[in-house]
């Protein structure tokens, strides 16, 4: 029979793993240093090798920071000049956002960071896209709020929702880091923390967080699943935790859902990932390298990490070995 184990804590879970109490692992990126002597391609340190098997899969999903656009001090505004001051704002923030310090600390330098919210494990990911929307350029960002007036004093206070623990709580402070590089003054820059995720996911969902950061784990490999993210009619309590509008954006979704794949849907897409990069609606993306470990004496082949997984599909113990 096959048990599955929830066990919430990374620590927990790999002291489990280690201890043969589990026989498979998608390893917490805080063992990465213990368990790879090589990160590209990643390869186990010797004393590991005999007892365990790796695989390193790039994640079906991605991780990214929405901005509220339901919250006038970030988002949409009815005032059409506060409205426009309000995306250049995002567009600094964006700017400012190092996406390569984020991925060498959080992500063991592993991970694929790539524009907007097509990820690479797509046949919609559009590998020649500009990659400025994910270059770091503070120089840029404060140009771009001295531009439009925004100064110490007047910019809104960013409340960056995160539940409580201690690597959210680092991402928080790497995120300070980066405001405050372009001159954002670090008191404007706050936690917002909540007990369990569940409970930071009720706040979001509720339009309650100005800076939502979650990770989505696709369905299916089609870009259908993540432009939904963003379709209008899914705002919260729907999937679309940004609460982006955008006519035309809304539009290309409802007529690339009646089609088949194809060039023409894959453009429809793309254009799609443009639009929502110029509103600066969200702060995307990283695609993670996922470590997997599983005992030596199960079979099995990890997929690639869609919802509902397939494992149990390729999964049974071992033979044993007979002679040498």
């Amino acid at each position: 029979r096959i048990e599955v184990e929830f066990i919430a804590e990374d620590a927990s879970r790999w002291n489990a793993f280690i201890a043969g109490e589990t026989d498979f692992i998608n390893v917490p990126v805080t063992q990465f240093d213990r368990v790879l002597q090589e990160r590209n391609p990643p390869r186990l340190v010797s004393e590991l090798q005999e007892k365990y098997h790796l695989a390193a899969n790039l994640e079906s999903g991605f991780v990214h920071t929405d901005f509220n656009m339901d919250d006038r001090r970030i988002g949409y505004h009815s005032d059409p000049v506060h409205d426009e001051r309000n995306r250049a704002l995002r567009c600094a923030i964006v700017k400012a956002f190092d996406w390569k310090r984020r991925n060498d600390v959080f992500y063991y330098g592993i991970g694929e960071v790539f524009p907007g919210i097509i990820p690479p494990s797509t046949p919609e990911f559009e590998t020649g896209l500009d990659s400025a929307y994910v270059t770091h350029d503070p120089d840029g960002a404060r140009d771009l709020l001295q531009d439009s007036g925004w100064t110490p004093d007047n910019l809104p206070t960013l409340e960056y929702g995160f539940p409580s623990s201690v690597t959210e709580r680092q991402m928080f402070e790497q995120f300070r880091s980066f405001m405050t590089d372009i001159g954002y003054p670090p008191e404007k820059v706050r936690p917002l923390t909540f007990a369990t995720y569940g409970d930071y996911a009720r706040a979001f969902l509720n339009r309650e967080v100005m800076l939502v950061t979650t990770g989505w784990t696709m369905d299916y490999p089609d870009a259908e699943n993540t432009m939904q993210l963003f379709y209008g009619p899914n705002a919260t309590p729907g999937s679309n935790s940004a609460n982006y509008r955008n006519d035309e954006f809304d539009r290309l979704y409802r007529a690339a859902a009646t089609l088949q794949p194809s060039p023409m849907r894959t453009t429809m897409y793309r254009n799609m990932n443009r639009i929502l990069m110029n509103d600066c609606a969200t702060i995307s993306g990283i695609s993670r390298t996922l470590i997997l470990m599983w005992d030596r004496k199960v079979s099995m082949l990890p997929d690639r990490s869609f919802v509902g997984g397939f494992y149990f599909r390729f999964v049974a113990p071992a033979r044993e070995q007979k002679g040498p």
